[in-house]
């Protein structure tokens, strides 16, 4: 009684935890973004906040021309083209520009929030996620019989 009990109340739950979740995929790829880049977007374009999409497409070719790996030899020329080209990506797009907006008001998720865990987690493959659930299982069914057992042997006693 108490298995089913427990059964439909974490099949609720699960049917429930896509209306739950605060942020979609867009949103958790914004946030690794921000993180990796570590700088305003903004001001990595040379651009103002209220700046146009016009204007933000000629800074981010400007930019480009000074960061790109074949005119500048600094070693690490790529990575600030790659995060030249993903602050762009995000600030081309209207929507995500919003949320990155928003970001800027209200900053990152703490990392005491779940979704800094999820984060860390949704980058398992589909085969790390397996094993690992299944390890979780396993363990768990062992000490289910386990305590089985034990509570079977102390009745009799």
């Amino acid at each position: 009684m108490f298995f089913t009990y427990l059964l439909v109340c974490f099949l609720i739950t699960l049917c429930l935890l896509s209306t739950i979740s605060a942020w979609d995929s867009d949103d958790l790829s914004l946030f690794d973004i921000v993180e990796d880049v570590n700088r305003n977007f903004y001001e990595f374009l040379e651009v103002d906040q209220s700046a146009s999409q016009t204007e933000i497409r000629r800074a981010y070719r400007k930019v480009s021309l000074q960061l790109h790996p074949d005119k500048n030899k600094d070693p690490d020329a790529e990575n600030q083209f790659r995060k030249l080209v993903a602050a762009y990506e995000v600030l081309k797009d209207e929507k995500m520009r919003l949320k990155y907006n928003d970001i800027l008001v209200n900053g990152l998720p703490d990392w005491r929030q779940p979704v800094y865990y999820y984060r860390r987690v949704r980058k398992m493959g589909l085969v790390e996620l397996s094993i690992l659930m299944s390890i979780i299982l396993t363990v768990g069914h062992f000490l289910v019989i386990w305590s089985m057992y034990l509570e079977r042997k102390f009745e009799l006693v």
